[in-house]
């Protein structure tokens, strides 16, 4: 757990969770890294913006982003729901996070855009302020990895980063 906005928003969502009075259910909890997905989540958005040119590290760029193709998570979800012995906590995050700065050079790779200006941490809070989002959320990162879905043998299919974008964004 670390001490920023998002790990304020997922302690308490846990707790809430943890909270509720469910004795028959059994109970697992999915910390989802970045969902890369071909039609929907952080991938299309930020695949236009570094074909505009817009697609440099944000802040430092040395923040962690934990990811996950979208074929993984479905796969960890199927498997959740088919295997009655998993319970509490997992992260649902390949073994590979990158920094901010890392991820954002490949995707920019991957769309043929060989550079684009940094966006500087008071852009990023004067853009939040704006759209009424947290800044937080671009500039502080986690980096978690799928400890106990390694332990019960849990295999991914989309680990490399420079693979998972080509094969998205074709």
């Amino acid at each position: 757990h670390g001490r920023d906005f998002m790990a304020d928003v997922c302690e308490q969502w846990e707790a809430a969770f943890r909270a509720a009075l469910t004795p028959a259910t059994r109970r697992v909890v999915l910390r989802f890294g970045v969902v890369l997905g071909r039609d929907g989540g952080a991938l299309p958005v930020l695949a236009s913006l570094a074909r505009w040119g817009l697609g440099g590290s944000v802040g430092s760029g040395h923040q962690y982003m934990s990811w996950i193709h979208l074929d993984d998570l479905i796969a960890i979800v199927d498997r959740t729901i088919a295997s009655p012995e998993m319970t509490g906590p997992y992260n649902a995050a390949n073994h590979v996070p990158a920094t901010n700065a890392v991820f954002m050079q490949r995707l920019r790779h991957a769309v043929h855009r060989p550079w684009s200006p940094p966006v500087p941490e008071f852009a990023v809070n004067i853009g939040s302020f704006i759209i009424g989002t947290e800044p937080s959320l671009a500039l502080h990162g986690q980096r978690c990895v799928p400890r106990r879905l390694d332990e019960e043998g849990f295999t991914f299919a989309h680990e490399n980063l420079d693979e998972a974008l080509r094969g998205l964004l074709s």
